[in-house]
């Protein structure tokens, strides 16, 4: 009896622990937007917002954050200059937002908003450090060093620095190394709203996506084919798309631009 009764104590406190859990997920989940972003200020007053982003799965209803709150937030937070996740050379090169999805959306914003945007990633195709798709602390360094570098750039600004989710912290926690402090953003579920107005996405995002789209079918694999220093594993990594499978994949994109269409 004594032993039935252990049991079942066991059992209760294991599924109280469990409910606890999912209690605390169902939050977490409800509330994902409100850990993206983070705002800090530095010793000399500057005011600087982070925001990590879901690259292309915003396109989906689980993440439960959308590209019109993404656009919700930036307009709410009302930056005067905004930092992206893509690289300033490939930009100066060839003219190609090569970030990810929500980069390039939000550089079309930003150009018909008149809002200043200036590149901060880094990563590299060479023979010694190169992961397709991987974030690293040397990518992180990277990124780091660039947005103090372009921090001095626009000292009394309100500066807004977008990344990718998994940037997000580091970036945090490196600005926070640098003498900056977090400061607490109340009521920060409201950035993700608006007055309701109809959703459209910004009017450049297919030209700048197809140019993106191209980059990396065709143009950026080239370039790496013809580079004598990278070695064939490397190179297998980025083979040109020669049956367009790729360019065809990303064009997809252009039909939820066209029709101002949230979720594929």
């Amino acid at each position: 009896m004594n032993k039935h009764f252990k049991l079942k104590k066991v059992l209760i406190c294991i599924a109280a622990v469990l409910g606890g859990v999912l209690v605390l997920v169902t939050v977490i989940y409800i509330n994902i937007k409100n850990f993206t972003v983070k705002r800090m200020q530095s010793a000399d007053g500057q005011e600087v917002y982070l925001m990590g982003t879901f690259h292309t799965n915003h396109f989906d209803t689980i993440s439960n954050y959308s590209f019109e709150e993404m656009l919700n937030a930036i307009e709410n937070i009302d930056p005067d200059v905004i930092f992206i996740e893509a690289r300033e050379e490939n930009y100066e090169q060839y003219g190609v937002v090569d970030g990810p999805v929500d980069m390039c959306i939000t550089y079309c914003y930003c150009q018909d908003n008149d809002i200043p945007v200036e590149m901060i990633d880094y990563w590299k195709v060479d023979n010694d450090n190169y992961k397709r798709n991987t974030t690293t602390d040397d990518r992180d360094d990277h990124i780091h060093q660039k947005i103090i570098e372009k921090l001095k750039l626009y000292d009394n600004k309100k500066v807004l620095v977008i990344c990718g989710f998994g940037h997000l912290y580091p970036q945090v926690n490196r600005l926070l190394a640098e003498g900056m402090v977090k400061e607490k953003l109340p009521h920060i579920s409201s950035l993700f709203k608006s007055d309701d107005k109809e959703f459209k996405y910004p009017s450049s995002v297919n030209e700048v996506w197809e140019q993106r789209a191209f980059f990396y079918a065709y143009t950026y694999p080239e370039s790496i084919q013809e580079d004598e220093t990278i070695n064939d594993e490397v190179k297998a990594q980025w083979p040109i798309d020669e049956n367009h499978s790729f360019y065809d994949s990303q064009i997809k994109y252009c039909d939820l631009f066209s029709a101002n269409q949230l979720y594929r």
